[in-house]
């Protein structure tokens, strides 16, 4: 991703790019809400929706931003997102799931230095600044 763009542009690109992952299936307004800025934070943290992007933006959520462990479980429950993996396959799931093992103690460590949490729900500040501005004002150095 272009990391020139404004946060409102790389969500644009990232729903374009990842249609077949958003479903019709009705989630509460919690939910709802709750996929919003956890799209955000895909974009924030510069992660894909492999199985390892899915499992590395769980860790930056919950070290990285101002949701604690139990509010992330429980928004990732109301929003029914773990019924995205039944969508990969056996052999994508163990392509990347060592790859994701391997790298939470990093991602942590990353998270842990940031000079501040990411606001998860207050993204709406951001949607105009470039990616690159977003990211040094919270010091956030993504995983390449």
């Amino acid at each position: 991703m272009d990391k020139n763009i404004t946060l409102q542009q790389g969500l644009d690109q990232f729903h374009n790019k990842n249609m077949k992952y958003f479903s019709e299936r009705p989630n509460s307004k919690e939910g709802e809400e709750f996929l919003r800025c956890h799209d955000v934070a895909h974009i924030i943290f510069e992660c894909d929706t492999t199985l390892y992007g899915e499992g590395v933006v769980k860790v930056w959520t919950t070290f990285g931003t101002t949701l604690s462990f139990w509010e992330v479980t429980s928004g990732y429950n109301e929003a029914n997102a773990f019924e995205l993996f039944k969508l990969y396959s056996l052999r994508h799931i163990l392509k990347n799931i060592l790859r994701f093992i391997l790298v939470i103690p990093k991602t942590i460590v990353r998270a842990k230095r940031m000079s501040k949490p990411w606001s998860f729900s207050e993204y709406n500040l951001y949607l105009d600044t470039p990616l690159t501005e977003i990211r040094k004002e919270f010091n956030i150095q993504v995983l390449r």
